[in-house]
């Protein structure tokens, strides 16, 4: 990705977080207080980052560097007297060129809301909220060609969701049974493809300790470029320890 790329996605995080335009600027870090938030956020990209939450709390952190802060479990570490659940690391990956192949010729593909849910129904409830099809739009599902496409089994899907008009955050979910066969790199190429048509950078998250997606999302020509941790500060006993 060029620089160009990097302010925009810098702009598009910033707004996302109800920051300043400019509170992502390369090679700095800002600081924002709430002495209403219920949580501590730390968003880096590139060499520049965020970290946003009460006083104290912030306090805590400050004296960190960014490279501390990204690795897992350190951020509730040092809150551990007030941390809750953390959600994170999260590796922010994005994409600047679009790729047409698709490893497999003339596939099935439904852009109906029903296929997505009938997937959703095969899978298990964590990876159904950590993808969020639903909520998302422009849905690519992949169904199997052994039936008619109005029964055929739904195998994968992927969608977009549009972030402060300028960045498509794409998920993908795919039923247990059709993993490690391909069939994601399908729906998510297209789902991709699509974004950079309706001139937007894509977006990838994934878990820093989920493999697969982060092997998937730089088959797809994504990079990994930041880090998302957020850490919750109104339920102290579900805390989650590294």
């Amino acid at each position: 990705m060029d620089s160009h790329h990097h302010d925009i996605i810098r702009l598009a995080w910033s707004r996302h977080l109800g920051l300043d335009d400019s509170a992502l600027r390369p090679g700095h870090r800002h600081t924002a207080v709430d002495p209403n938030a219920t949580c501590v956020t730390f968003v880096r990209l590139g060499d520049s980052s965020a970290l946003l939450g009460p006083k104290d709390a912030l306090t805590a952190a400050e004296a960190r560097t960014d490279e501390e802060l990204s690795k897992r479990g350190a951020l509730g570490e040092l809150l551990k007297s007030t941390a809750g659940r953390t959600q994170g690391p999260t590796v922010l990956s994005f994409a600047d060129e679009v790729r047409t192949t698709l490893d497999r010729h003339d596939p099935l593909i439904s852009r109906e809301l029903g296929h997505v849910l009938g997937l959703e129904a095969l899978c298990a409830p964590d990876d159904v909220i950590a993808a969020d099809l639903t909520r998302k739009r422009s849905w690519f599902t992949l169904l199997g060609d052994d039936r008619p496409a109005d029964s055929a089994a739904s195998l994968s899907a992927a969608a977009h969701l549009e972030w402060e008009g300028v960045l498509a955050d794409v998920a993908v979910l795919t039923a247990p049974t059709a993993r490690r066969q391909g069939n994601a790199q399908v729906v998510a190429r297209l789902a991709t493809n699509e974004a950079f048509d309706e001139g937007m950078i894509p977006q990838w998250r994934s878990s820093a300790e989920n493999g697969t997606a982060r092997r998937l999302a730089a088959r797809l020509g994504y990079e990994e470029w930041g880090v998302f941790i957020s850490v919750d500060l109104s339920n102290p006993s579900d805390a989650d320890n590294p």
